[in-house]
This record gives C-alpha cells, structure tokens and sequence, in this order.
C-alpha cells in the first residue's frame, strides 16, 4: 500500500517544470560567461545538444528528486544547484571547439574501492576473490586519490568496497579534507549506518547513500547476503539517510527468479514507502562471487526489465514511484558510459578498471600513465556489451 507519508522526495509538474527551467537558465549563463562570442556559444550550444541527444533514452522521465534544496536527475549525477553541477557539460563544449582537455577531465563519475573489509559475503559480490585480504593503500594515498579526481573536475565521487562504513573513521576525514567541488556518495548494505553516523557523514560532506537490498521480503534478503540482521541494517539505514537529508537510492542485482513484473513492482512499491528517491536495477554478471556461472540474464527477462524501466518512469500513474535507474538498458541502446567513456573504477588495489565487472586492470591512479590507460579502455569497448550481442 503507497504510503504518503513516508514518501520519496520528488517533485512533478510545475515544480518539476520551474527547476527544469532553472537548470536551463543557468546553463545558459554558465556557458555565456565562458564562451561570450556569439558564434562560438552557438557552437557550444550545438555540441552540447548533440550529447544531449546520445545520453537520453526515450521519452522524457515525468519526476525528478530534491533533498536538501537541491535536485537530482539521477543517483549517479551531482544535485542543483552547485558549482560542479555543469562541469559534464563545460567538458563537452571544450571538445566541440576542439579545445584541449584530459579523458580524466571528462569522467563524470568515479568509484573508488575504499576498502576490502567486509562483515558479509554475498551471492554476487564482485569483490569476493579479495574480501578481508590485507589492505594495500593508506588514508593518504585515497587522499590523494580524491586530490587527483577534484583536480580533474570530477563532480561526483562514489566509495565502495567491501564495506566502506568499515573505514569510518578514514572515511569521515577523506570527507572533510576534500574541496567542496565534488558530490559524495557511499555503496554500502546499511553496516553501522545508524542515524548518529548518517549525521556525521551529511556533516562531513556525503550526499548520498547507495544502499543495497535484494529483496522487498527480510528472509531473501539476509538469504542472498548470507547474514540474518543485513535487513534490519539496511532499513536502519534507510530510515537514517533520509533524517539526515541524504539522497537515497535502493540498488537491486535483479537476478533470474526475481526478473517478473510482480516482484519488480512489489520492490519499487517497498522502496517508495521507506523514502528512497531512486532504485537502481544492476544485472547479474559472472564475476567474482558469481565468476564461472550461468547467472547473467536472457532475453526474455532483459525484454521484462526493459519494458518494466519504461513504464515505470513515463506513465503518470507511477510518478509516485522511486526514479528507476538502469544502466544496462543504457549499454544496450546508447552505449555504455564506462570504460573511460564517462566513469572509471579504481579497484581495491588504486588500479584503474572500466567498470566493477569488466576486469580490465590497468595502471594506478596515482601514475602519470592514467590518461594512455584510459584511452585503451575506451578502445577495447565494453566486453559485457560485445558478449550480449
């Protein structure tokens, strides 16, 4: 049953409508500042719109989320208004004028591995293979790393793991010691993420938190995470990100038995009543956990999530609903925006990879060699894109 009450942060209509206008507006001006001769501002217009174009699927998404004074489009984009929030677009006018600027520079999101300690083991965990193994980088060095990626301009900064709550303390002083010119996110399953650490993390400088939970029903949910009080930790969570003015999103790996419309909608209705503002739908891949299965889905349930994403997020009477993101339906009909195209991982270890699942490693992101390995990435493609075709 939809609760009001307890109801996402998102706005439709003329509100939708006002703030949409506002971003307009201020791209405007942003890039009006820079790029003052008229000729050139066409240009830049032109090449801004034709990207535009690329990275849109279908027809436009009636809702969009606001916490905290700011609005969020997707779970992995940076909230408006801020300073960084253009920074994408800035990159994209520099090389329609074929000016110069770095592949680092146009990553619009990066995931870092902030630590292989994890109290769970799950089903699918892409990093089973390292879990609980000696830790290799220090504080400093991912402080470093953050200081590498603002110098870059990156505007949103995702930290993984593992479990990155089991490096609080690490993780509340990269927080505070970073410019404020980047959002900051954490994926995490609801470990010690009461509301006295929600607060000191909003406090320190996290925007959002990316929880994961595989199931609307407890049992399923601790079965497929392999411990009996992850539900309980997730809800804690939840329900502590959101008094803490933290962007919520629930993230599924929507396996094979759960890919029917019922326990679709049942999870989306689910998230909607504990106040999640996204729901992030991944696909299981043979990696890790699941490395050497027959887990990744067929035809006739990719055809189910995509029709199921498209409905979800374009009939009016879902707008009640979380913003469902899914980026494999974006990898099949767009391309995908790893691999160095806009988002890089950097694994456990500082080493550079396209994405969690296509295992590519290539040098560390603290050598001056990141910008050939990014290239190579970019010309490999994305594997799990080429396996499915």
């Amino acid at each position: 049953m939809y609760n009001k009450q307890a109801a996402p942060h998102l706005i439709t209509g003329f509100k939708k409508f006002y703030m949409e206008t506002r971003i307009k507006m201020g791209l405007l001006v942003f890039l009006f500042v820079r790029y003052k001769n008229p000729i050139t501002f066409l240009k830049v217009l032109k090449g801004i719109a034709a990207f535009k174009s690329r990275f849109t699927i279908g027809q436009k998404i009636p809702k969009l989320a606001m916490v905290d004074g700011k609005v969020y489009m997707n779970c992995n984009v940076s909230g408006f208004p801020s300073p960084y929030f253009f920074n994408p677009m800035e990159m994209e006018a520099r090389k329609s004028l074929q000016l110069p600027n770095t592949l680092l520079e146009q990553q619009s999101v990066v995931q870092i591995a902030l630590t292989k300690k994890c109290p769970l083991n799950c089903e699918h965990c892409f990093e089973g293979a390292i879990l609980n193994q000696k830790e290799t980088l220090s504080l400093e060095d991912h402080q470093q790393i953050i200081a590498k990626l603002q110098a870059a301009n990156v505007p949103m900064i995702q930290f993984g793991g593992g479990e990155p709550m089991n490096r609080l303390s690490d993780l509340l002083i990269l927080l505070k010691t970073a410019k404020r010119t980047s959002d900051f996110a954490i994926y995490t399953s609801g470990f010690k993420l009461n509301l006295e650490n929600a607060r000191a993390l909003k406090a320190a400088g996290l925007t959002s938190v990316l929880l994961s939970i595989d199931h609307y029903l407890p049992e399923k949910h601790n079965e497929f995470r392999r411990n009996d009080k992850v539900f309980s930790w997730a809800m804690e969570a939840a329900k502590s990100a959101i008094e803490a003015k933290l962007v919520l999103t629930f993230i599924v790996c929507v396996t094979r038995e759960f890919c029917t419309r019922e326990h679709l909608m049942n999870y989306m209705n689910f998230a909607c009543e504990n106040g999640a503002s996204f729901v992030e739908f991944l696909e299981p891949r043979s990696v890790g956990n699941y490395e050497g299965k027959d887990v990744m889905l067929r035809p006739a349930e990719l055809e189910v999530l995509d029709d199921f994403f498209l409905e979800v997020n374009t009939k009016k009477e879902f707008k009640h609903l979380p913003i469902l993101v899914y980026p494999g339906y974006q990898q099949r009909t767009i391309g995908c925006a790893g691999g160095g195209s806009k988002y890089l991982y950097v694994d456990t270890d500082g080493y550079i990879n396209a994405c969690p699942y296509c295992r590519n490693k290539k040098t560390h992101i603290l050598d001056d060699r990141h910008e050939q390995s990014i290239a190579e990435m970019r010309l490999e493609g994305c594997e799990i894109v080429e396996n499915l075709a």
